[in-house]
């Protein structure tokens, strides 16, 4: 019998635990040239969320980037487990890995994040799928722990990740980074978007919470956190930009909304500790 070929793979460190666990079967639900989606029966009863990625594919925090010019398609079955990714088409083994939580100074971060909001203040109306004004507003409420706004936004919008749901993803990321999210406000939300949005849209939004997200994502933090000259921002600013057809701007609405509250919530808390 002809042996399969094991072909290389570049994982996102978050999928550790799915890729090296027991081996799963799922069906992709949702297909493109970019990405195949598919959900992994989980053993606490909710679905791990895997993304199997293109080499020009955005890097999604779930997500495990293939060697192939054929990712496997709509309804058929993939196996991951045991350190592999098998379909009828091919075999894969992750060889190298990335960690979608970005590393800088937090402190600095949320010092230097004023000409983020300039740059998007700059930006044209229609280039976002939900207001400036609304999205800073439910990045505002989560950082103050309050997650009505945001559950009631979930899901508002067309696509596999509605412009409600990166505008909360982004704002998640940062407060997850910056320890201003609370626990107990990140379950609600995660759980509401398991019912109400799509589960890709939902595994993102779980991901943010644990301060994962895209590399373009990152590249903001770290030139922001780094007082990186004007033109290096801007860079990393329309690099995030150019994901999807408003889901860049959303997320990067949802980001510099929690930014500028928990700017402000490290102002007040330094405020009411300093000896009068």
């Amino acid at each position: 019998m002809r042996q399969r070929r094991v072909s290389a793979a570049w994982a996102s460190t978050a999928l550790d635990g799915v890729l090296q666990g027991r081996d799963r079967e799922a069906t992709v639900w949702a297909s493109s040239e970019l990405a195949s989606y598919l959900e992994l029966p989980g053993d606490g009863g909710s679905p791990a969320v895997v993304a199997l990625l293109s080499k020009k594919a955005v890097r999604l925090p779930i997500g495990v980037v293939l060697e192939t010019d054929r990712l496997p398609e709509r309804g058929s079955c993939v196996t991951i487990g045991n350190g592999l990714i098998a379909s009828r088409d091919g075999a894969w083994r992750p060889v190298r890995w990335w960690d979608p939580r970005p590393v800088v100074s937090v402190e600095s971060l949320f010092e230097h994040w004023h000409p983020l909001t300039e740059l998007l203040e700059d930006q044209a109306p229609a280039s976002f799928g939900l207001p400036l004004a609304e999205s800073f507003a439910i990045a505002s409420d989560l950082a103050r722990g309050e997650p009505a706004m945001a559950v009631a936004s979930i899901g508002l919008g067309p696509g596999l990740t509605p412009a409600a749901d990166d505008v909360v993803a982004g704002a998640f990321a940062v407060l997850a980074l910056g320890g201003f999210l609370d626990d107990d406000v990140r379950s609600e939300v995660v759980a509401c978007a398991r019912t109400r949005t799509t589960a890709l849209s939902a595994a993102l939004i779980g991901a943010a919470g644990r301060a994962e997200m895209i590399p373009q994502a990152a590249s903001v933090l770290s030139a922001l956190a780094e007082a990186a000259p004007t033109a290096r921002l801007r860079a990393a600013v329309a690099g995030l930009f150019a994901v999807g057809a408003t889901s860049g701007h959303d997320l990067c609405a949802g980001i510099a909304g929690a930014l500028a509250a928990g700017a402000r919530a490290g102002a007040q808390s330094s405020t009411a500790r300093r000896p009068r």
